[in-house]
């Protein structure tokens, strides 16, 4: 059902790379122009580009961009929406690293603004195609014919600007035949940089296969950062204590991620300790997937 197209496209970015992770090779092969620049939080952009061609990249990928902000400089991003035949890309963008080269992204890009994109890499999304041949609703029985299993849920763990990738996995999988059923765990420093959080909440409402859980490290904001429109809902549940791997780790107690497909998206610190925390607590390594590229994303 195209869930994506109830978002505000033509008003409103890809977790973004450390500095000394950014890039100076790859191909430019796709222009676009900036639409509209959303600062969510002090540190954190939500960036809206239209692309005339339409980058033919896959659900969970990550784009090299070049900006002119940073001239010669490649950074990679991963869409926060499903390609589509409009063209329109969001990267969520945070400064990381002292911000020489994500700062400008943040703090000066503006509409009009012309981005430069690389090839697509990465196959976090293919994660989904297990689930893109509908379960035949009466499938034969007997001696030799076994009922069909019942599709492995995805437990989704996502850090900061990693919620992007995943954000858009949800989508795409809104329109599969039989949709998996989904537990997003999304953490936080602070409920303030829940930047997405409005989003987030509308899509579970929205959906009856999505479940969202948040986690804070810290229950209030620092003086000037308070949540911002984006960052609350009045349907949102109170955030659970904690990072997001143990959040999700005592949410799924007595072995009950060994049945479950993992992903996890957001800095390299992140998804190290993550992986490392869920295999303790019973998640089938086999089952446990994440982008190698986007271990180096914010």
């Amino acid at each position: 059902m195209k869930i994506w197209h109830t978002m505000e496209h033509t008003r409103r970015p890809r977790h973004d790379t450390p500095e000394r992770h950014a890039r100076t090779d790859g191909p430019a092969t796709f222009t676009g122009r900036v639409l509209e620049v959303q600062r969510r939080t002090r540190d954190i952009a939500v960036i809206r580009v239209h692309c005339p061609e339409p980058i033919p990249f896959t659900v969970g990928q990550h784009i090299p961009i070049r900006s002119p902000l940073a001239p010669g400089t490649w950074r990679d991003y991963s869409p926060a929406l499903p390609p589509n035949p409009e063209g329109l890309l969001e990267f969520h963008v945070r400064i990381v690293d002292g911000g020489a080269e994500s700062r400008p992204l943040v703090v000066a890009s503006r509409p009009g603004d012309e981005w430069t994109f690389g090839t697509p890499r990465g196959s976090l999304g293919q994660v989904l195609d297990g689930y893109r041949i509908p379960l035949d609703d009466a499938p034969p029985t007997g001696r030799h014919h076994l009922p069909e299993p019942a599709p492995r849920e995805l437990v989704m763990v996502a850090g900061g600007t990693g919620l992007a990738p995943l954000r858009a996995l949800i989508m795409e999988a809104a329109d599969l035949p039989t949709p998996p059923p989904i537990h997003l765990i999304w953490g936080a420093r602070t409920p303030g940089e829940l930047y997405d959080l409005r989003t987030v909440i509308e899509l579970a409402r929205n959906l009856p296969n999505l479940t969202v859980t948040t986690a804070v490290e810290k229950r209030n904001d620092a003086p000037l950062t308070n949540p911002g429109p984006f960052s609350a809902h009045p349907a949102a549940p109170m955030p659970r204590l904690g990072v997001a791997a143990d959040v999700a780790a005592r949410m799924h107690r007595g072995g009950e991620l060994a049945g479950k497909t993992v992903l996890i998206a957001g800095r390299g610190e992140m998804i190290d300790a993550t992986r490392e925390r869920l295999i303790g607590a019973g998640a089938d390594p086999r089952f446990i997937h994440h982008d190698p590229v986007a271990k180096t994303t914010a």
